[in-house]
């Protein structure tokens, strides 16, 4: 589809329909605000407040009536979701404009994550739910890739789909090093990493940095996070290795403070959250060259890059930011520049609006 209808007439408002996950909700938030200061009319709703039962349950998939109701009665002209279950149908139903935000390659993922699931009945339920899924993204109007990798990788399975990146915001103001802020108290040198244990091909990546870890002794890696896979990394965890759990956003934010670098090994990501945030913290980045990492961490400005593969490049670059504290400086200014420039919430939302403009007209 190459033109995306709008119900807006003339001068009107237009008007979007946020719907978000609870993990997502704070960021919708600010999505929704920043669209607001450029004339959108938003409504930023918890989808599951338009669901039967708990979140964590079966019947979290059927729909109340007051989800249409509610598209009706806002009068959208477009309904915005990232989890297109059926939200995304309910939108179709009442033939609206649907915009899905893909943070995630949701083909390759859902093929490793049915791995978790060996009770029959359980594997079936992920089955329905991915079917769901890749139905919903099938019906967007417009699907929104967090990352121009992931765009690649959403023609791949839908070559004929009109695609947009929409990068995922962050807010400066909210990530910055701050000089009263409490520290973790880490052995140094520390290197430090939030990390995403919920999706196999990721951790492969970390599993891999396990031989350089292996070959540092005298570093202290710490990782936060949780997640199924977490314990791939507990049956090899070494004398140097700190795994801290999942921690809160200020936990988040002491921990990057703490640590004097900041890595990211992973085996698959499309823009890692952890990597902007760290980069705000003005923290030097060390991550993998795959997926999407690059389009944050700019090779010898910001940070570097990594072949996931190659133990002995991890060693080096490691080494020579512990021994060159002015230019892990460097790269961490030259890291938050970059990250508060262009990926901020206000730019975020001005490149989308001028897209979906564009779509209309």
């Amino acid at each position: 589809m190459d033109r995306i209808r709008s119900n807006s007439q003339g001068d009107e408002k237009m008007r979007i329909l946020i719907a978000s996950p609870r993990d997502r909700l704070a960021e919708s938030i600010k999505f929704a605000e920043a669209l607001d200061t450029l004339g959108v009319e938003t409504v930023c709703v918890h989808d599951k407040d338009y669901t039967i039962v708990s979140e964590f349950k079966i019947l979290k998939h059927i729909p109340y009536p007051r989800l249409l109701r509610l598209i009706k009665q806002f009068k959208s002209d477009f309904t915005f979701t990232y989890a297109p279950y059926y939200t995304a149908h309910m939108a179709k139903l009442l033939e609206q404009s649907l915009l899905v935000h893909l943070r995630g390659d949701l083909w390759t993922e859902s093929k490793w994550n049915k791995s978790l699931y060996n009770f029959l009945p359980n594997r079936m339920l992920f089955e329905w739910k991915t079917m769901i899924m890749t139905h919903g993204v099938s019906k967007a109007d417009l699907i929104l890739p967090v990352s121009r990798w992931l765009e690649k990788q959403i023609k791949h399975h839908l070559p004929n789909h009109p695609t947009h990146v929409l990068y995922r915001g962050v807010d400066p103001k909210e990530w910055r090093p701050k000089p009263n802020m409490t520290l973790f108290k880490l052995k140094h040198p520390a290197v430090v990493s939030v990390f995403d244990f919920e999706i196999h091909p990721k951790v492969v990546g970390l599993l891999k940095f396990m031989r350089s870890i292996e070959k540092m002794p005298n570093v202290h890696f710490y990782f936060a996070g949780s997640g199924p896979y977490a314990r791939l990394i507990e049956q090899r965890c070494l004398p140097n290795v700190f795994l801290l759990g999942r921690l809160s956003k200020s936990g988040v934010q002491a921990l990057m403070a703490s640590g004097d670098i900041f890595v990211h090994p992973s085996g698959l990501d499309a823009l890692p959250r952890s990597v902007t945030e760290a980069s705000l913290m003005e923290k030097p980045i060390v991550a993998s060259n795959i997926g999407g990492i690059p389009e944050i961490v700019k090779d010898k400005e910001t940070g570097y890059l990594c072949d996931v593969n190659n133990c002995d490049e991890w060693i080096e670059r490691i080494h020579f930011l512990l021994d060159n504290s002015d230019v892990a400086r460097r790269f961490g200014r030259k890291a938050r520049e970059f990250v508060a420039k262009n990926f901020n919430w206000q730019r975020i939302a001005e490149d989308f609006l001028r897209r979906l403009k564009k779509s209309i007209d």
